[in-house]
């Protein structure tokens, strides 16, 4: 919902820290808008035309689409239109050997889309309060598996990084390995070792572009798509 002068207006929208690190990079961004009942079509048009796959962070990912309940007071806002139109292009970027990037819930999409679960609510343990005006950013540490794909795109193994969610990965999806990870036992990488990219990071590297390991990670995916190109 966008406030307006009315009150407020259902709207679709995306973090402008996206758009300007794809930009920066060389690329140009495709915003998807989800619209019920047409989410399978959406995907199959998108990745026809698309070369490369974001899954941009947002709203909780409704539990009923990794088999849960939802919890009231842990769960918030889900959007499950917009849940099925994520899962569609997942699928369709797969068959199609797309790369794919996704941050928070994005990652947390990736996940549920290899039938992975969520923690509701779990938020880190271990972390240092941004003072920011418009967010509640934590301030944490990861480390990355030497030899990964998440090591290798940002171009270390461990870095200091910026998060904005509350919920985690429980049970982690089949094909997927874990390549990060916070003090705290977080997962904060995940990634498909059989895929030429598939990497997913519940970081918010957007939110750091000032940083070269943020603006790596976008590069990289970038690159992949130049290389599959």
């Amino acid at each position: 919902m966008v406030p307006v002068t009315e009150g407020f207006l259902a709207s679709h929208y995306v973090g402008q820290g996206y758009v300007r690190a794809i930009t920066e990079g060389g690329g140009r961004a495709l915003l998807v808008p989800h619209v019920a009942g047409f989410e399978e079509e959406i995907a199959a048009d998108v990745m026809e035309a698309a070369d490369g796959l974001l899954l941009a962070g947002g709203t909780d990912i409704d539990p009923a689409t990794y088999g849960q309940t939802i919890r009231n007071d842990q769960t918030q806002q889900p959007d499950p239109s917009r849940d099925r139109l994520e899962l569609a292009l997942v699928a369709e970027a797969r068959d199609r050997g797309i790369p794919i990037l996704g941050i928070c819930r994005g990652f947390q999409i990736l996940n549920v889309a290899y039938g992975g679960t969520l923690d509701q609510h779990r938020p880190h343990r271990d972390s240092t309060i941004i003072q920011d005006p418009n967010l509640r950013i934590e301030l944490t540490e990861v480390s990355l598996s030497a030899g990964s794909r998440a090591a290798q795109s940002v171009g270390a193994e461990k870095l200091g990084v910026y998060c904005l969610h509350h919920q985690s990965i429980d049970v982690v999806g089949d094909g997927l390995r874990v390549t990060g990870v916070a003090p705290d036992g977080l997962i904060e990488a995940l990634e498909d070792p059989g895929a030429d990219f598939i990497l997913g990071v519940l970081w918010h590297p957007e939110q750091m572009l000032e940083s070269e390991h943020s603006q790596s990670i976008y590069r990289s995916f970038l690159d992949a798509i130049g290389a599959r190109k």
